[in-house]
């Protein structure tokens, strides 16, 4: 019987190795440390880029009961990056190149009872070899074991992975899973029992075939079963089933595994993209797994929080995971959300030699092996992001999928026009429009799809990127240009929409992100984010928020600060207003100054912004208070004032959670935001925060921080214990007289999570 227990904690590190380690083990060199890891806790800007390129040492201690002896041991590493080297107990086992692929390994002939040593030598540096690297690439990698690493346990046979494969007919779906087995032991008769449950935890379906298990791997397909009227999985219901597996010999259940999957039709044609036979328009934002001070290592709570920000607060409908295979736990949110996931794999511009194509074609069987259950995946990116034609390469990238998952279609993302389709869709980072007007020409959003391809024919079309690196926004650049960024989203998702020969539009990006000197801002940061690197909104964001439908949340995110002194020409009008709203109605001057309604030019935006653009006083004029006021249906609805007078009054602390696993290191983030007396944001405000713990929990990065744009967010981890009972988190405006705030976070281990410490 499987049994998978957690290794994320008590490791211990040191950023250094040498062939001596793998034999010493002198504890006294190395510091204490649990995973998720970065190699070097870093700034939040203006650090080197290489200041993570080292080889360093993890070691971990294992205890390993008498109990188990017989078991087949295997070690699940789930990212590291960027390569490793595996020693147990003084012998080298494996290496392992690529940092976002998962890799398995069986250990069982190197332990033994008592305490055993793992020991990786992990090299962060970027090595040509290995995607994404070549070339300064326009993101960091940083290094470390960030993801999870597990101890799976097995019988002699065991179910390595399980693609759920499936046909849907009409009322029913013919289920035909491939299991990929691993024998040990001789060959053998054994059964298999197939369970589904429903939502609601009734069995949907049960089953059992009889197979014969050779000795050795072997990809095994059980005869198919027919299951009726299935619950289909839809952006707006996304019903999952449970899946049990059962591998019985002789009355014994040897194995047992379990996932989440769905049933779904996803069709890609020249006209659109179809879910369940429902075109779908494609809104959505790419993703970096980018955190501030610690990189790519933040654990579950916080990879799902992308997620539900990404449809909870930006009502987007897709995300593409770039440029490398993201996190399970990312991916399985989007499963349960009713996100549409573009996962790609690792590359960014540079197809290098021999040995880079192998490993690029290993991360394209990773991937899809790895991810081949989520329903939210509707398309394999199997190219190298805007790298030019390699057609040998690219055809034999392409079979690799199609041998994996005939089903779902391929992709590839380029920025040339006229580069070869051999996938299944063409994708294209399309990034014309920007600047026109300093350019003094026509206004371009989008380029025809014909012009991109070259092609005389019209094919599947995505746009996977635009705005992003043409138009950087920082959180403290001014009213003018976070609107104009904002704009340039609502003029393409706009456009999109209203074309009959494009899948949709994937802006860049979602979260600002660091990078390269090559392509950052000077500081290191890519401003390329409709969000914060701390996941706070730009105007960009209130753009996405508005195009919700307001029966589940009401919009109204004015543009502006009505502050006289803050557009270049001093006045405050125009000024847009992002809303879903069907009007507004605006106060100036002591004074009613109209009615405004959602303007014509952005297509087929189902809320277009609301631009203000009567100005009916002067700069001589005393200023008073202004009032934006949104009516649906002729009722007000939303009411947003601003003081002429606005001055520093409250701050505002808003947890993403206040319960906390203690089994593992778990996180939460903390939202804190400066407001005025009428709870407006004051984004031109420098506040410097004080944050101390009490309690099971530390902070992730520094413990003094200052606010960026009037706002700031940090984390808190928990520190791994057995314990029940609550930590407290206080925060403290430096120099105000705002009283402390003080979030109160309650602690309970994981009941879902097995550690072997």
């Amino acid at each position: 019987m499987r049994n998978i227990f957690n290794l994320n904690n008590h490791w211990l590190f040191k950023d250094s190795f040498s062939p001596e380690d793998v034999q010493a083990c002198d504890s006294l060199e190395y510091q204490q440390i649990n995973l998720p890891h970065i190699v070097k806790e870093l700034p939040y800007n203006c650090f080197g880029q290489t200041e993570c390129a080292m080889c360093s040492t993890y070691l971990k201690r294992l205890r390993w009961p008498e109990e188990y002896r017989g078991k087949r041991s295997i070690l699940e590493f789930n990212g590291v990056m960027a390569q490793y080297k595996l020693y147990v107990n003084g012998q080298f086992v494996q290496s392992h190149k690529g940092g976002y692929s998962r890799s398995r390994v069986e250990v069982s002939s190197y332990l033994h009872s008592g305490e055993n040593t793992i020991l990786l030598m992990v090299d962060s540096h970027e090595d040509k070899d290995i995607p994404p690297f070549g070339k300064p690439i326009d993101f960091l990698t940083y290094g470390g074991i960030y993801r999870d690493v597990n101890l799976i346990l097995a019988d002699t046979a065991w179910m390595e992975d399980v693609l759920f494969r499936y046909v849907l007919e009409e009322n029913t779906v013919v289920l035909k899973p491939e299991i990929h087995f691993d024998n040990a032991g001789e060959a053998f008769d054994g059964e298999i029992i197939v369970l589904l449950k429903g939502e609601e935890g009734v069995c949907a379906k049960q089953y059992s075939r009889t197979v014969t298990i050779p000795s050795g791997r072997q990809i095994l397909s059980p005869e198919p079963e027919k299951m009726a009227a299935p619950a289909l999985w839809d952006i707006d219901h996304p019903y999952l089933y449970t899946v049990e597996m059962r591998l019985i010999k002789d009355g014994v259940e040897m194995d047992e595994v379990e996932f989440k999957t769905g049933f779904r039709t996803i069709a890609c044609r020249p006209e659109g993209f179809y879910l369940n036979g429902r075109q779908v328009k494609l809104v959505g934002l790419n993703r970096h797994q980018d955190y501030p001070y610690v990189g790519y290592a933040m654990p579950k709570r916080v990879q799902q929080r992308d997620a539900q920000i990404l449809h909870s607060e930006l009502h987007v409908n897709t995300v593409r995971t770039s440029h490398y295979i993201q996190s399970e736990d990312f991916i399985a949110e989007c499963d349960k959300l009713g996100l549409l996931v573009v996962s790609e794999i690792p590359g960014w511009g540079v197809i290098g030699g021999d040995e880079f194509k192998r490993v690029s074609h290993q991360d394209i069987r990773d991937m899809i092996t790895v991810q081949y259950n989520h329903p939210s995946i509707f398309i394999w990116s199997i190219r190298i992001n805007e790298s030019d034609d390699c057609d040998e390469f690219y055809a034999e990238s392409n079979a690799i999928a199609k041998s994996l998952d005939p089903d779902r279609p391929t992709t590839g993302v380029r920025c040339i026009t006229g580069s070869k389709l051999l996938e299944d869709v063409y994708t294209f980072n399309d990034f014309v429009h920007f600047n026109h007007l300093l350019r003094n020409d026509k206004e371009v959003v989008l380029q025809a799809q014909q012009a991109v391809t070259g092609l005389q024919y019209k094919v599947p079309y995505l746009v996977s990127e635009f705005c992003g690196h043409i138009y950087p926004t920082r959180p403290t650049d001014g009213v003018q240009r976070q609107t104009q960024h904002a704009l340039i989203h609502a003029s393409v998702q706009g456009k999109s929409l209203e074309r009959k020969d494009a899948m949709g539009a994937i802006g860049w990006c979602a979260f600002d992100y660091h990078t390269h000197g090559d392509n950052g801002s000077g500081d290191k940061i890519c401003y390329h984010g409709v969000m914060s690197a701390f996941r706070t909104p730009k105007y960009a964001a209130h753009f996405y928020r508005s195009q919700v439908d307001p029966k589940t949340e009401i919009v109204l995110e004015p543009a502006t600060l009505l502050a006289r002194g803050e557009p270049d020409d001093g006045t405050v009008i125009p000024f847009v207003v992002f809303t879903n709203c069907d009007y507004i109605e605006v106060e100036l001057y002591g004074k009613n100054i109209g009615r405004f309604y959602p303007s014509l030019n952005y297509g087929g935006l189902k809320h277009p912004p609301v631009i203000v653009d009567n100005n009916p006083g002067t700069w001589r004029d005393t200023w008073l208070a202004g009032t934006v006021i949104g009516f649906i249906g002729g009722k007000e609805v939303a009411r947003r004032t601003y003081s002429p007078d606005a001055y520093l009054q409250d701050l505002e602390v808003r947890p993403d959670d206040l319960e906390l696993h203690t089994t593992v290191t778990d996180a939460t983030r903390i939202v804190c935001r400066f407001c005025d007396q009428l709870r407006n944001a004051l984004p031109l405000y420098n506040g410097i925060l004080q944050i101390e713990t009490a309690g099971d929990v530390a902070v992730i990065g520094p413990t003094t921080v200052a606010t960026v744009g009037g706002s700031i967010a940090f984390w808190v981890k928990t520190i791994p214990s057995a314990q029940t009972g609550e930590a407290t988190v206080t925060i403290t405006a430096v120099n105000t007289n705002i009283p402390a705030k003080i979030v109160r976070l309650a602690l309970s281990p994981d009941p879902m999570t097995q550690t072997l410490d």
